[in-house]
């Protein structure tokens, strides 16, 4: 898996979760975090969603 279908994933799922709740699409986005993490060699969850709102930024702003 790619870095952009990860974090288009932890969106969907997010955005899922956020409008119809559900244990699995919160277990989905964390799992797809943890990836995004492994992937890009960072330390933690912290280190990762930090760096998925940064890649979010940068894509709102273009």
């Amino acid at each position: 898996m790619n870095e952009q279908f990860l974090i288009d994933q932890i969106i969907l799922y997010l955005g899922t979760y956020q409008r119809f709740g559900g244990k699995q699409n919160e277990t989905m986005a964390y799992k797809r975090l943890d990836q995004l993490r492994a992937l890009k060699g960072l330390k933690d969850a912290e280190e990762a969603t930090d760096y998925l709102i940064s890649r979010m930024e940068g894509a709102m702003a273009a």
